[in-house]
């Protein structure tokens, strides 16, 4: 494995012995065709994730916000701080027609 270049996702690492390369990001597409002049931070990564997670598990238990919480092991009360942060609604309900 000596010498050899890695890619995971967007950075190339290179596991030769020289220390004075560092790992160097290559410029992702966007959907033009052309390169990203501002890269995402971690930061937004990590948060676009959390709010993924948090919608998909509020999808799959029906909006069971307690339900929700467990299978992310995260408080009742911290997930609804992360829904009110992250500004997450339900999908509106469905008005039944009257029958008649």
């Amino acid at each position: 494995m000596n010498g050899e270049v890695h890619c995971m996702n967007e950075i190339q690492v290179n596991t030769s012995k020289n220390e004075s390369q560092q790992p160097t990001a290559k410029p992702s597409r966007n959907g033009n065709g052309g390169a990203d002049v501002h890269p995402r931070s971690l930061r937004s990564l990590r948060v676009e994730a959390e709010i993924n997670a948090i919608r998909r598990t509020l999808e799959h238990t029906g909006w069971n916000r307690r339900r929700a919480a467990q299978l992310l092991s995260i408080s009742y009360r911290g997930i609804l701080y992360k829904i009110r942060q992250h500004n997450l609604m339900p999908p509106p309900r469905e008005q039944e027609e009257p029958a008649g």
